[in-house]
């Protein structure tokens, strides 16, 4: 598998894409700070570093999107079937578990890139941190990102072996990650629930906090949110992520080994 990863790090990073968004997201992150120096906004003040200056919405979507792209390289010209049809199904396996893990490498890669640019830009806005949190809440709330984001990953590296479609594969990462499918099932069946005689949003409101997407969005908010049990549930937003997100992760990985490298054996 270190071959493997070693192979797809060489490809991706003589790719011109990469690059791309290495400056899409620099000029998101630094152009803000560069403006807010520049235009004299007057006295503000974050009140901590991940819940207001590095506040990243939207590194799901990304992350999805890249390891959709990935996946769906050169798939146009049969290589990936060219290569299989060559393997016996343990290497068969062995493949398409590291496409899963070099997509979660990738994330992880993504995450830490914007960690960065986003400290860098804290000295060039001018605007200071009041209280900023210990190292190991930084740390702590960098894995949970990483691992909400992990469910979009490994689903959208399944779609892509699953249907060999860079277009299918980006649209699903895209509406995956912006948490648009799980809010359409959970609508759709909060619907049916009421139209049986239920009460709408019932559904919605216990299923809620438990959707990869609500999560996020509140692993999101910051490591004090990230930390606290101060809501609806009365569980902490990290906690549901290990509940959720982790074995939903590994469930998506083993899938993607199992059953797609079967058939592509057969």
């Amino acid at each position: 598998m270190i071959a493997l990863l070693r192979s797809d790090a060489y490809r991706v990073l003589r790719s011109r894409w990469i690059w791309a968004v290495a400056a899409i997201v620099a000029f998101l992150l630094l152009a803000p700070a560069l403006m807010m120096r520049l235009t004299s906004m007057g006295p503000v003040c974050y009140d901590d570093l991940t819940g207001s200056a590095l506040a990243m919405s939207g590194i799901q979507i990304l992350a999805a999107a890249m390891a959709a792209i990935v996946c769906c390289d050169r798939t146009d010209i049969g290589f990936a079937r060219s290569i299989l049809s060559s393997l016996g199904e343990r290497a068969c396996r062995v493949w398409f578990i590291e496409k899963c893990v070099f997509s979660l490498a990738l994330a992880a890669v993504l995450l830490a890139f914007t960690f960065v640019l986003g400290l860098l830009a804290l000295p060039i806005s001018g605007v200071p941190v009041a209280n900023p949190e210990p190292a190991w809440q930084v740390a702590a709330w960098l894995g949970c990102m990483w691992l909400c984001a992990a469910p979009y990953v490994v689903l959208t590296v399944l779609v892509a072996h699953l249907t060999r479609s860079e277009g299918v594969t980006t649209v699903f990462a895209v509406l995956s990650a912006g948490g648009l499918i799980e809010g359409g099932l959970l609508i759709g069946v909060d619907f049916l629930y009421a139209f049986l005689g239920g009460e709408f949003l019932t559904v919605t409101a216990a299923v809620g906090p438990w959707l990869p997407a609500e999560i996020a969005s509140a692993v999101g908010a910051g490591a004090q949110t990230m930390l606290s049990a101060e809501n609806a549930v009365l569980l902490a937003p990290a906690i549901r992520a290990l509940i959720v997100c982790l074995p939903l992760t590994v469930a998506a990985t083993a899938a993607d080994a199992l059953l797609v490298s079967r058939r592509d054996v057969a």
